[in-house]
């Protein structure tokens, strides 16, 4: 057992290993001093807000576009390189 607890010793991260550094400081002052459970959160994915940001630009693009398209006011200059095509 002290054999796997060694282990879990070793693998703690330098930000793990300050948080428990600056746990026993704090008990020496407050032996008492319960520290609070750190969970991290888990990554769902892409924010709800993010896709309802995506989904207003999109809609204002349209507009914008079919606005352009109706109007004949597209301000696209087009060059080619080649005079014939």
């Amino acid at each position: 057992m002290e054999h796997k607890m060694e282990s879990d010793n070793r693998r703690l991260s330098r930000h793990e290993k300050e948080r428990e550094r600056d746990i026993e400081r704090i008990r020496e002052e407050d032996p008492g001093f319960i520290p609070p459970e750190h969970q991290p959160r888990s990554r769902k994915g892409t924010s709800f807000w993010m896709w309802i940001g995506v989904g207003v630009l999109i809609i204002l693009l349209l507009i914008w576009l079919s606005i352009a398209m109706f109007t004949g006011d597209t301000d696209v200059n087009l060059i080619t390189p080649f005079p014939w095509v």
